[in-house]
């Protein structure tokens, strides 16, 4: 068997998947580091000044803390909206007239820009955990749950019909026929609640309470802290990238155990 060429190491390079991800972030750093390098330190820092600022962020333990905060009220909210959502989704498209009743409200609650709504929170819930709990909650249940009725709604009448022919109950049917049918849909609407999740639990942070990385955030911008405040973005980034890549894989597992 003869050694592989520089030809057939070039085309495995070129068939990889991983090397463009790679490039772009080098050439990405890069740029970012020749941009900062060239403007005032109070207005942008290039990546080497971030590295510099992160060991005393770490040994303070005051970018740890701050994530654990925001991680504790984006986890809950998110999972409650969740479990609620999909639910109140599939009731819609069972009961048009529910639907019908709804999702006026909804849609008018999800269209409106999430700060008008802080001072109402903060008069029911105060500026607390519990605000920051039902500001995530809120933004991100009604996107799942009008995903998830849309979803239920495009079921195959065919399928249904069967089940019914079987003898199966409006719960059996929605378990087995309309549910599974209509994953692409919820998924669709766990990431972008997923997506208003990150956004909803950030803006709680920096207007209801000073707190978590929203807190962090906000502190580092009125203390000119640049470094600080962009370790703030990345985790947040980060934060937001994780839950998009466990809804994929989430999604892959169901459609290889649907097939």
């Amino acid at each position: 068997m003869s050694a592989p060429t520089h030809r057939d190491w070039s085309r495995v390079l070129l068939k990889s998947t991983l090397w463009l991800p790679v490039l772009s972030l080098v050439v990405f750093l890069t740029a970012w580091e020749v941009v900062g390098r060239s403007v005032d330190p109070l207005l942008f820092s290039p990546p080497s000044r971030m590295m510099g600022a992160l060991p005393e962020l770490l040994t303070s333990g005051e970018l740890v803390s701050a994530t654990v905060v925001t991680l504790q009220a984006l986890i809950a909210g998110y999972l409650l909206a969740a479990v609620v959502g999909v639910a109140l989704g599939v009731l819609m498209a069972q009961w048009a007239t529910l639907g019908r009743l709804l999702n006026p409200y909804l849609f008018g609650i999800f269209s409106t820009p999430r700060v008008v709504m802080v001072p109402l929170i903060i008069l029911w819930f105060g500026i607390g955990y519990g605000g920051r709990l039902f500001l995530v909650f809120l933004w991100s249940m009604i996107a799942i749950a009008t995903t998830t009725a849309d979803g239920v709604r495009s079921a195959r009448p065919d399928l249904v019909e069967v089940a019914r022919a079987y003898g199966a109950g409006r719960l059996q049917t929605v378990r087995h026929v309309l549910l599974p049918g209509s994953i692409p849909f919820v998924v669709a609407g766990l990431r972008i609640g997923a997506e208003r999740a990150v956004v909803g639990v950030v803006i709680g942070e920096m207007f209801l309470e000073l707190t978590g990385l929203g807190g962090l955030l906000q502190d580092s911008a009125q203390s000119f802290a640049t470094a600080r405040m962009l370790w703030a973005v990345v985790v947040i980034a980060l934060i937001g990238t994780v839950l998009i890549a466990g809804l994929d894989a989430f999604e892959r597992r169901i459609s290889s155990w649907k097939t």
